[in-house]
């Protein structure tokens, strides 16, 4: 019997923007996805740092178990894009389940 990998990969999510919008829905909406996606998540406060500013950025990580198969990785990178196309912000990063970090600009 073949076993499949899962490994972790997690997305980076401010708590507002610059226009003070705020995200908690969001991360809120993301969290569940994962749960009905991949059974399961984990969120954390953290504070992000930006060249582009000098500002402390309040912001939540989402960690979440993804099984390393071409399905599940394209459905994690579609939420993440779902997310920077919804904030109004630079880039969202995410850690891919491979490591690989990216910074996904919103359409």
């Amino acid at each position: 019997m073949k076993t499949v990998e899962t490994r972790m990969a997690s997305i980076v999510i401010p708590n507002q923007n610059e226009d003070g919008d705020i995200f908690v829905p969001v991360q809120q909406r993301v969290v569940e996805m994962f749960i009905e996606d991949f059974g399961g998540a984990t969120m954390y406060e953290c504070h992000g740092f930006w060249s582009k500013t000098h500002k402390v950025i309040s912001c939540v990580k989402i960690d979440v178990a993804v099984d390393v198969l071409p399905e599940p990785v394209a459905r994690f990178m579609e939420i993440v894009q779902q997310v920077a196309n919804t904030c109004d912000v630079h880039s969202i990063m995410a850690v891919k389940p491979d490591g690989c970090v990216v910074f996904v600009e919103g359409e």
